[in-house]
């Protein structure tokens, strides 16, 4: 049995922390994580291709970015602020959102969002943005 690539996100320190860790199994990578004093919020087993993939991807740039159009700002406006009056931290609605958007550009506008407002910036600020 041979090591296998398991992707996570959850919470250590009161930050939100995502990465990967090698195992051979997901109780051997949920253990390894909870020695770290990483509260688990998501653990997915992932294909090393895909994962090594991720990696060398780094720095592309598109000379053509794909237009936002305005129902799906307004789609997520609607399910950002239904989540909030639902009492859901704003972190977890955008961490949520931005893992269901199917819009590239707009999963990157809301990930950087949810990483200026966890860097201290009021919400205003951010979507000011």
């Amino acid at each position: 049995m041979s090591a296998e690539t398991y992707t996570y996100k959850g919470i250590s320190a009161g930050k939100y922390v995502e990465g990967t860790v090698e195992a051979l199994s997901q109780e051997e990578a949920s253990f390894k994580l909870k020695e770290q004093k990483i509260i688990i919020t998501n653990l997915v087993r992932t294909k090393k291709k895909a994962a090594e993939k991720k990696k060398s991807s780094g720095g592309g740039i598109s000379l053509f970015k794909k237009k936002i159009k305005p129902e799906d700002v307004v789609i997520f406006s609607k399910q950002f602020a239904t989540m909030v009056k639902a009492g859901l931290p704003i972190l977890n609605v955008l961490t949520m959102l931005r893992d269901q958007l199917e819009h590239p550009e707009l999963k990157i506008i809301v990930e950087d969002i949810r990483k200026n407002l966890e860097g201290g910036l009021t919400l205003s600020k951010c979507f000011e943005k």
